[in-house]
């Protein structure tokens, strides 16, 4: 993606922190507005986890670029205050999402499947893992209104467990989750 392609992805989002009908009308173009080609030139893998490129960010929004390989998968985690996009561009990822039971537990509520060109959708009550699904490669770009300086992250993977800890992100670096 050159920058002229990244300064008209950016310059369709509002200046200040989108709301998520904003957000939902953006995913509307998506994702053939987006340099699809570019992005996936511009993808970093890595055999130790998921990687995720962080291609621009201000005070009230981040656009991030994950490379995902077989067998890789994100913990399962809620978004903080952020709402959320994500366009699959290339390959496949499987979304878990979770539902609070009470007493405080997560529960594994649904699974969906998502193939290159699909959109979905993190809400700040969203609790979902994602994993890569299939057998090559997926790269898929995200949108985060505001940035994700606060995740909650949860134990375990049988769909019974609690909020382990508030994580924190650095602004201005690529980081690997594993």
């Amino acid at each position: 993606m050159s920058l002229r392609d990244l300064d008209m992805l950016l310059g369709r989002l509002p200046p200040a922190r989108p709301t998520q009908d904003e957000l939902d009308t953006l995913a509307g173009g998506w994702p053939e507005m987006l340099d699809g080609p570019g992005l996936l030139r511009r993808a970093h893998f890595s055999d130790q986890g998921y990687s995720r490129a962080i291609l621009h960010r201000t005070a009230d929004w981040e656009v991030l670029l994950v490379g995902w390989l077989k067998g890789q998968r994100s913990a399962p985690h809620g978004h903080g205050e952020s709402f959320g996009l994500t366009c699959v561009l290339e390959g496949a990822l499987t979304e878990v999402v979770y539902r609070l039971a009470p007493g405080g537990q997560v529960m594994r509520a649904e699974k969906h499947l998502h193939r290159a060109g699909s959109v979905f959708r993190e809400q700040p009550h969203t609790i979902h893992h994602v994993e890569h699904a299939g057998r090559s490669r997926t790269v898929s770009l995200h949108l985060y209104a505001p940035p994700l300086e606060r995740m909650e992250f949860y134990e375990g993977s049988t769909g019974t467990s609690h909020p382990r800890a508030s994580g924190r992100r650095e602004p201005k670096r690529s980081i690997i989750v594993r």
